[in-house]
């Protein structure tokens, strides 16, 4: 299948431009579905780690996300368009989606293992006390200070 988009604007041949832009508009829309998996996964990512919070400008950077998206396929869509008396298919637009998919495959990559590995992230010490003398009170929580401390200290 040729898909040389000048020869068909010459030829007024409309299947062929149909199929030409048929073509482009599904490779524009699949780093966009792909983004949309990248947001499913950040949002239940967020959730695991226990710090969901849905923003309207988290929502906004995915929009901007595919917007820039966008921007950079209708311009590879323009340079194929030059291109295509040389070329048959309309090879950077092709690259341009891979490029983009893999992107967000990278990034669903990630959110899908946040929350799920073994290493825990280091504890905060001074919030852990913080918490202990807001439960406790203050005589309680430097009891409990006192014996973590003695404990250690017999541990070495």
């Amino acid at each position: 299948m040729k898909l040389l988009f000048i020869n068909y604007i010459f030829h007024n041949d409309t299947h062929g431009i149909a199929m030409w832009f048929l073509v482009v508009g599904l490779m524009a829309l699949i780093p966009n579905i792909a983004s949309l998996f990248d947001l499913k996964t950040g949002i239940n990512a967020s959730k695991r780690l226990g710090q969901f919070k849905t923003t309207s400008f988290g929502l906004r950077e995915t929009i901007k996300k595919d917007k820039d998206y966008m921007i950079y396929f209708v311009l590879m869509m323009l340079i194929d368009s030059c291109l295509s008396f040389f070329i048959d298919i309309p090879i950077l637009c092709i690259v341009c989606a891979i490029a983009e998919t893999a992107i967000e495959l990278y990034s669903v990559r990630e959110n899908m293992a946040k929350g799920r590995s073994k290493e825990e992230t280091p504890a905060d010490p001074l919030g852990m006390m913080q918490q202990l003398v807001s439960v406790l009170g203050q005589d309680k929580a430097q009891q409990v200070f006192n014996i973590l401390t003695t404990k250690q200290d017999e541990s070495k």
